[in-house]
């Protein structure tokens, strides 16, 4: 009945996607099916193929020097999924470096896969050697197969969606934007006016990779190559839950049943198709704790190496990275007391815990150094009126505008009953590009789970890696409650509860027979839900004929980003160095081909300056001028909107504000210098 109702109220709030299903599947019609373009996205594909084979060549390298033991339930599954992390988080660290050392090429390319690729052929022998090892696989029974297909659908749905070309704001904004200025400018030196520049980017530098050497084949290829290398980590996250859940002694299906729920969360749908890095910050989370789990067994110093290696991974991908190293911490007290009480010598427990946390720390500190020496603080631009920096775009202003923002994400301001709800609304309510509503969506598999998983955790005896788990993800929410509420911040947690909920009901099942079936089709029937809502949103973008080459690039943005036939005109028919002010154009610069100005974010704040220290019109389009500026494009729809405009302020006179809005129109919306516009966007030639 629980799972009735919450399938009932989910579905009630789908109605832009869910309930859109039989318009949006039009979409992929339209045109060709297929053309030349599909050797571009063959090419990325087979790109992103060779770096993967080239993190596990590195991983299985430096896995042979941190002896560990195996489990009685040895997964060699996970076992391939760790060294693949270990891979890809030795590679972020060297192409770091190469980046100071200005070595972003076709030859430092070349070299480093040719390196991995060796590497990789002695891992392959070395995995030949141990396959007496292996386990005898399973006989599939029906459920599990169809458990299979439903996994297989959101990852084959985001493999397709991954090598389309980027839309989403923040792989516009950073995630491929700098990768392609770090490649022009050779080096991973700060881009001026990107703030983004400034943080932690272990996940981009595969990015670069990839565009590196997916662009030897065709820019296209390069740009293919990018979506499908992010996009890995979603298989590789579902390889390590299904590993991990059996190294625990959870049966196949219902370590399926764990996979399924992580895949058919939408918003990991989202993020493993836009090139985000959510997924990857989970997947080495869900490693680290399984690290961390095998060291509260075992004490084996080899773990908690590991530990720092995924941690460091993931401190290198996203700060809020400090949160899970403060639920270890948590976790290495409880586990030095246990060992108090036994006798054992909790000082060398605690200081071995604390050391690999250090550790992480460490193998991460090169991106935090390098922002603290450019601009005074490791955390900038987050935080300023606690730790003071500065940089070229960003001040206090901007950073205390920030925190404002991210305080909007489920709802401002927030009442007590408003966190208390938030599992219900998260579940139920939450919508994409809506922050008020997380911007994403989870799916109500999860809070299905929950009471079962609480229950289990309470009465049963679950397995050490399930509780340290749901430690670990509890703190994290915490966390998350007292911070940025958006969704996808809460993917690291997801794999961890998707294990733990599946252990619970099998335990629960022990003696509940009929329970186990039960938890089964509702969880499943939750998966199913998910994929729906996943499937809509893929059918709105419909990439799959831009993929196989029967739509142009051009055709496919146009359809997708309503600015973009703006930036394909500036692109094509304005000089190569026309410098271009964008104006609440998301800050997309990874479309525009040319020079820009643009404030990072708050996209309208030097010309609300401008406006305040300027008397008139000439003089506005004098300061616009000396900057070098020979176009403005801007979104005026809302700008000129006085109730919502940001150029209003509510303190001064409406007079006064009208002045400063005609002000800005006679410099935005100049019919004599209007190059192109509609009623959302309008391009002017400056001078």
């Amino acid at each position: 009945m629980w799972a009735i109702v919450l399938l009932i109220a989910f579905f009630a709030n789908r109605g832009e996607d869910v309930g859109m299903l039989g318009k949006l599947f039009g979409n992929l019609g339209g045109g060709a099916f297929a053309g030349a373009g599909i050797v571009d996205s063959i090419a990325g594909a087979v790109t992103a193929f060779a770096i993967l084979i080239a993190w596990f060549g590195l991983g299985s390298l430096i896995a042979r020097f941190v002896p560990v033991s195996k489990s009685e339930n040895h997964s060699h599954v996970l076992e391939l999924a760790m060294r693949i992390a270990v891979g890809a988080a030795g590679w972020s660290f060297i192409w770091f470096f190469l980046g100071v050392a200005g070595l972003y090429s076709t030859a430092a390319v070349l070299a480093v896969q040719v390196a991995g690729v060796a590497l990789a052929v002695f891992g392959f022998n070395r995995v030949r050697e141990a396959k007496d090892e292996s386990r005898v696989p399973e006989t599939a029974a029906g459920f599990d197969k169809l458990l299979l297909l439903l996994i297989a659908v959101p990852v084959v749905l985001s493999f397709i969606a991954s090598m389309a070309p980027p839309t989403s704001k923040d792989t516009l904004l950073y995630h491929f934007a700098l990768p392609k200025a770090f490649i022009a400018q050779g080096g991973n030196d700060f881009v001026t006016g990107n703030i983004a520049s400034y943080l932690s980017l272990g996940t981009e530098m595969h990015t670069v990779w990839a565009m590196l050497l997916g662009g030897l084949f065709s820019e296209r290829a390069g740009e293919a190559a990018a979506g499908a290398t992010v996009w890995l980590f979603f298989p590789l996250l579902l390889a390590a839950v299904f590993g991990f859940a059996r190294e625990i002694g959870i049966t196949r299906r219902w370590s399926l049943v764990a996979v399924l729920m992580a895949a058919t969360v939408p918003t990991a749908y989202h993020v493993a198709s836009s090139a985000y890095i959510d997924v990857a910050l989970a997947f080495f989370v869900l490693l680290a704790v399984y690290g961390l789990s095998r060291w509260w067994q075992s004490l084996e110093t080899g773990w908690l190496v590991f530990v720092a290696v995924f941690l460091g991974a993931a401190l290198s991908a996203k700060l809020t990275t400090v949160f899970v190293i403060a639920a270890f911490a948590l976790v290495i007290m409880m586990r030095a007391r246990s060992a108090q009480s036994a006798g054992e010598n909790a000082g060398r427990i605690v200081g071995l815990g604390i050391g690999a946390l250090l550790l992480a720390g460490f193998i991460a500190s090169p991106w935090y150094l390098r922002t603290w020496a450019e601009t005074g603080s490791p955390v900038f631009p987050f935080y300023m009126s606690i730790w003071p920096a500065e940089a070229p775009g960003w001040d206090l202003e901007r950073s205390n505008l920030f925190q404002a923002m991210n305080s909007q994400y489920g709802g401002d301001p927030k009442a007590v009953v408003d966190y208390i709800a938030a599992p219900w609304n998260l579940s139920v309510a939450a919508q994409p590009e809506l922050p008020a509503y997380f911007d994403g969506v989870l799916g109500v598999a999860f809070l299905i789970g929950l009471p079962f998983l609480i229950w289990g955790l309470w009465k049963l005896e679950l397995p050490a890696a399930v509780k340290i788990g749901s430690a670990v993800a509890s703190v994290m929410f915490l966390f998350w409650l007292s911070s940025s509420q958006q969704l996808r911040y809460l993917l690291p947690i997801m794999p961890l509860l998707a294990i733990g909920i599946a252990a619970a009901f099998e335990k629960i099942g022990e003696s509940e027979n009929g329970l186990r079936s039960i938890g089964q089709i509702a969880l499943v029937a939750a998966g199913i839900a998910g994929i729906l809502t996943g499937g809509a949103w893929f059918l709105k973008k419909a990439p799959l004929r831009v993929v196989l080459g029967g739509e142009t690039r051009d055709e496919y943005l146009t359809r997708n980003i309503d600015y973009y036939p703006y930036y394909k005109w500036l692109n094509t028919e304005s000089a190569a160095d026309a410098k271009v002010w964008l104006i609440n154009m998301r800050r997309d610069t990874y479309h525009l081909d040319r020079p820009y100005f643009s404030d990072y974010l708050f996209e309208d704040v030097t010309l609300r300056h401008m406006l305040n220290d300027s008397r008139n019109a000439p003089e506005l389009k004098a300061k616009a001028a000396a900057m070098g500026i020979k176009y403005i494009l801007v979104r005026h729809d809302f700008l000129f909107n006085y109730d919502v405009s940001p150029l209003v302020d509510d303190a001064k006179p409406r007079a006064e504000n009208e002045a400063k809005l005609k002000m800005a129109k006679e410099l935005l919306l100049d019919p004599a210098r209007t190059v192109k516009a509609d009623n959302r966007f309008g391009l002017v030639k400056l001078y």
